[in-house]
């Protein structure tokens, strides 16, 4: 059993090292859990509605086609996995095995409050960002924590977003930091598993191939960043409460 301890600050090799520890250790119930949302997910929007299950493959694929996949992910792929990441954590700390069925039926419960609230923060980050781009990112942070605000604080609509910015409050850069570096840290497996599919998609002349590299990348990698955002958003949570 893995002895986690989630209400303390952790420098940044504890919160890379304690992710990583926990994913390892219980790497296929998140792998499972992670694959149970992304690639219906995928297959839906990508394979169906975008026909890459049949159609060629586009190197450069138009805007709106970006567009899409990315909206997928930010409002849908990401917010549920970290959920079903947030319960599993919760779990742990309490000396309890995370089971997937368990845990996917949890993140599946809290969907709604999240996918409402990450939209309305969708809503203002762009709009920051078509106004003047720097609004934009800073909201992106200051947001960037909806998912934990909705399941371990029962917040709901404005007020998760509002949450969230008090978390951030005074540690702006912190979060945005690690945010980076978590992101960053999953661009190589990420890379590792993308680029032999898209070679073989370009081959073949067939759009298939690169959604599957696509759907096992974002399977692989959007827990362990889901699980260092939460870890981050526990370590500014007891750091705040220092303050006072």
């Amino acid at each position: 059993m893995i002895g986690l301890e989630l209400p303390r600050p952790r420098d940044i090799s504890a919160l890379f090292g304690d992710a990583l520890r926990v994913y390892r250790a219980r790497a296929g119930t998140f792998l499972l859990v992670s694959a149970a949302i992304a690639v219906p997910a995928e297959l839906v929007v990508s394979g169906i509605g975008l026909e890459q299950l049949t159609g060629p493959y586009d190197q450069s694929p138009p805007p709106a086609e970006t567009i899409m996949r990315t909206a997928v992910s930010f409002l849908v792929i990401a917010p549920l996995i970290t959920a079903t990441c947030i319960f599993a954590l919760r779990d742990l700390a309490a000396g309890t095995i995370p089971r997937a069925g368990r845990t996917l039926a949890a993140g599946l419960d809290a969907f709604a409050p999240i996918f409402l609230a990450v939209l309305l923060a969708a809503a203002g980050i762009a709009l920051g960002l078509v106004l003047l781009i720097v609004p934009g990112v800073y909201l992106a942070v200051r947001w960037y924590f909806v998912p934990q605000a909705v399941v371990l604080e029962g917040s709901r609509g404005p007020r998760a977003l509002a949450t969230s910015g008090q978390v951030v409050d005074g540690f702006w850069w912190r979060a945005a930091g690690v945010v980076l570096l978590a992101n960053l840290a999953a661009t190589v497996p990420s890379l590792v598993l993308i680029e032999p599919f898209a070679a073989i998609a370009n081959s073949t002349d067939r759009a298939v191939w690169s959604l599957i590299g696509q759907t096992a990348a974002e399977t692989a990698t959007t827990p362990f960043v889901a699980l260092v955002s939460t870890l981050l958003y526990y370590d500014l949570r007891a750091r705040r409460a220092q303050q006072f």
